[in-house]
């Protein structure tokens, strides 16, 4: 017989506000369910960030919408997308997976949602899977040449992620740039990262592409100037519903300098014809085999301490570029 269970969710309740809400689950899912105990969570601060301060566009709303989401993008919403855990009941159960899905601490998921992990795969560096599989697809979508030079502006999560996968598959050196000194001090320590500059000392025109990720018009406007003749930008941000602003004037159409939107909703057309999306995740998944990656993920923020946290997030306080959640399990 079917019971209920109660547990609690990350809601935003208004513009720069969120609070724990209790939630109801089936201790029995349905069939092709399963039921996870929530281990450990990730926070992608640029989109929750727009979640969170009611910047989503409503023209985009419907392709923003992440799975399992509740409410709206109006607010109150129930948001986010990195949950790992063990299923605790259904044909999954005992097994380690990573799936899509808010800040909830039991959850109830559809079987073909869910991405098991090895073994031997730690849980937190699971909660990267999101984030890495949009750098990879950055990656393809930019087709980089032998000897192309590439820059990498903005350090959060994605950016950073970039340099991990550019690393990996020895398409370097990685440069980071960054406005954020703090941020740029902890970069400054990563294996993976050849180059750190502040955003103010990127020199002109001195490499054929760059990756952008900042969220701002400042920074597609410096990856602009970055690149050189013919060069491109893979422009990574979700802005929302803000304005963005440049200053095509100068040597952007004499300069035949591009803008390509990647986004990891569709496989980049490099790889479109010979992978799916589960073929696609294989790939993140040997990527994350490297532990140097781990040194991007914040000490944890205990789920019961989320809502004092993501309100400085929301504030712009928040400078680590992977939060880290930690569940309390039973």
């Amino acid at each position: 017989m079917t019971s209920i269970l109660e547990t609690s969710a990350y809601w935003v309740t208004g513009p720069g506000v969120g609070e724990l809400r209790k939630v109801r689950v089936p201790d029995h899912p349905d069939d092709g369910n399963s039921l996870v105990q929530a281990e450990f969570g990730g926070v992608s601060p640029g989109t929750e960030r727009l979640v969170g301060l009611g910047l989503v566009a409503p023209d985009c709303a419907t392709r923003m919408a992440c799975r399992y989401m509740d409410g709206g993008f109006e607010l109150p919403v129930k948001y986010g997308y990195s949950l790992v855990g063990t299923c605790i009941s259904g044909a999954l159960t005992d097994r380690r997976l990573f799936v899509m899905h808010p800040h909830q601490g039991l959850a109830q998921i559809e079987d073909a949602d869910a991405v098991l992990l090895p073994e031997d795969f730690p849980a937190p560096r699971a909660t990267l899977i999101p984030n890495t599989e949009t750098a990879l697809n950055a990656v393809w979508d930019a087709s980089l040449a032998l000897g192309e030079t590439s820059v990498i502006v903005g350090g959060g999560p994605v950016g950073l992620l970039i340099a991990f996968v550019l690393n990996q598959l020895e398409l370097g050196p990685t440069t980071i740039v960054d406005v954020d000194e703090q941020r740029l001090r902890l970069v400054e320590s990563l294996s993976f990262v050849d180059n750190v500059l502040p955003l103010d000392e990127l020199p002109d025109e001195s490499s054929s592409l760059a990756f952008h990720s900042t969220g701002t018009s400042a920074g597609l406007q410096a990856s602009l100037g970055a690149i050189g003749f013919e060069g491109r930008v893979i422009d990574l941000s979700w802005y929302g519903s803000r304005p963005v602003t440049l200053n095509l004037g100068a040597d952007f159409h004499y300069g035949r300098k591009r803008i390509l939107a990647s986004q990891v909703g569709a496989i980049a057309p490099s790889r479109r014809d010979s992978h799916t999306r589960a073929d696609r995740l294989r790939e993140v998944l040997d990527l994350l085999v490297d532990p140097s990656v781990d040194a991007l993920l914040s000490p944890p923020v205990e789920f019961s301490d989320l809502p004092e946290f993501m309100r400085g997030l929301y504030a712009g306080n928040s400078s680590h570029p992977v939060p880290l959640i930690r569940y309390e399990t039973n």
